[in-house]
């Protein structure tokens, strides 16, 4: 069914703004600029004055824009909402957040660009099954960093060494001809909002198809769902990376990299791995007392039987994925349950995995980051990317091992700062084959089809019952 466009959910950060003088005023004021000037040539004893007046009204004129929610989607099963949407006017009050409606779940999310790292989300939220307002459940979410080393080490590249503001512009003819928007970044200009000249953003609502489906004799029922997708093009010069965020109906968000544009001039036939680096601070339901586990599936002699166990991670640590074992992170609420009296979380889980990447053990080679599949630290005050120093790797291109490896302290995991820390390392291999060569050539110089990495973020006891509204049985 197609959500009704006055539904709204989430609103607490900001709201519709006043009516205020807008491009309308700005237009005037810049005519009575560009008359003083014209005055400056006629008399030019008047310049004070007349220019004087003119910058008075046109900064009168510039005042922030009235702003109000718009709904920039509103497809069957989905709708998207973006907040204090830009209206003509050349300021807002607020940055840029999004609300997702799904029939039987909610999300509002905020997008930035900060510095070297391309599109991250930031005070991310949920609502389904029984909560009636929504659960804070991430603080910040992007990459760290994509590691590039090819076979032979003829070559190794950090792609996110290059500079601040690698994204790509997101034109129309990128997106679906429906159930899609494009949506333009803000940069904070001191206490407000302009926002970017070109999109930068693409948000997609795709039929996703089957959430859950039973059939016994004569009574069939089914669930079709549909995702939210948020999308950015990251530029690495040869490659471009897609940084993509997939919002689910059930809950849950899907973290992805995929590497597209052509090979390395000079090596085109030489493989190499994609390794995006993701960190996510979680803080579960807004409160510090969160707790990290690693579940594991482990066999007997035989393999005949298995025990599942959920192990608890005291400390600051490194975690290694371990297919046999089913193995993944889980990051908790210590004190939060629900009704059956399970602690709330959400459990990390590896995403299309092909592989994983294991490099150079020499510490000179500042590659010592790699060993692991995945780190746990805490939120500690200015290890957000954002301090001085190492610490600011956000803004100023640091190797992992300058900043990763001296987060691990060995403190006990939630006792300290604001929030639980995972670091994922996710990896892809390209073995360049005829399918990258232009039509004609065999240089392998053509454009590559995308090669995706990255992982799951899945609810665990997150909810008291199936979220997309399932029955309790069907048929007999």
């Amino acid at each position: 069914m197609r959500i009704p466009a006055t539904v709204s959910f989430f609103r607490t950060e900001s709201s519709a703004l006043p009516s205020t003088l807008s491009l309308t005023s700005a237009g005037m004021a810049l005519t009575a600029l560009f008359w003083a000037i014209r005055q400056f040539w006629m008399r030019r004893s008047r310049l004070v004055t007349a220019i004087g007046l003119a910058l008075m009204a046109f900064f009168v004129g510039v005042s922030p824009a009235r702003a109000a929610d718009r709904v920039i989607i509103n497809g069957d099963g989905c709708q998207v909402t973006e907040e204090d949407a830009f209206d003509g006017g050349i300021y807002l009050l607020n940055n840029l957040y999004l609300r997702i409606d799904f029939p039987d779940s909610h999300w509002r999310f905020g997008l930035r660009n900060d510095g070297m790292k391309g599109l991250s989300l930031v005070d991310v939220g949920v609502q389904a099954a029984q909560f009636s307002t929504k659960q804070y459940i991430i603080k910040h979410a992007g990459l760290a960093d994509m590691f590039v080393p090819y076979d032979d080490r003829s070559a190794t590249f950090y792609d996110m060494s290059f500079g601040n503001n690698r994204m790509d512009q997101i034109d129309a003819a990128d997106l679906p001809s429906q159930n899609a928007a494009l949506v333009f970044l803000r940069t904070q200009v001191g206490t407000h909002y302009v926002r970017d000249s070109v999109p930068k953003v693409a948000v997609e609502c795709r039929e996703a198809g089957l959430g859950w489906l039973c059939k016994e004799p004569s009574h069939h029922v089914r669930r079709r769902i549909h995702d939210v997708v948020v999308w950015a093009v990251y530029d690495a010069f040869n490659y471009d990376y897609v940084i993509q965020y997939t919002f689910h109906e059930d809950g849950g968000i899907s973290f992805r990299a995929g590497a597209t544009g052509y090979n390395l001039p000079g090596g085109t036939s030489k493989p190499h791995v994609h390794n995006p680096f993701w960190r996510v601070s979680t803080k579960l339901f807004n409160r510090t007392d969160n707790q990290a586990l690693e579940f594991v599936h482990v066999e007997d002699s035989q393999g005949y039987t298995a025990t599942d166990s959920e192990l608890p991670i005291p400390t600051e640590t490194s975690v290694d994925w371990n297919p046999l074992q089913f193995s993944s992170v889980m990051i908790q609420s210590a004190t939060q349950t629900n009704d059956y009296g399970h602690l709330m979380g959400y459990e990390f889980l590896p995403g299309d995995r092909t592989g994983t990447g294991r490099f150079s053990q020499r510490s000179q080679d500042q590659e010592m980051w790699t060993q692991h599949d995945e780190y746990l630290t805490n939120d500690n005050p200015g290890e957000d990317g954002s301090g001085s120093g190492f610490n600011n790797w956000r803004y100023t291109w640091y190797s992992p091992d300058n900043y990763l490896l001296n987060y691990l302290n060995g403190q006990p995991i939630g006792g300290t700062g604001d929030g639980i820390v995972l670091w994922y390392i996710s990896s892809v291999h390209h073995e360049p084959t005829d399918a990258d060569n232009q039509i004609g050539s065999g240089g392998r110089t053509g454009i590559t089809l995308i090669h995706w990495a990255g992982f799951d973020m899945e609810p665990h006891n997150m909810f008291d019952y199936n979220p997309l509204g399932g029955p309790p049985k069907c048929g007999n």
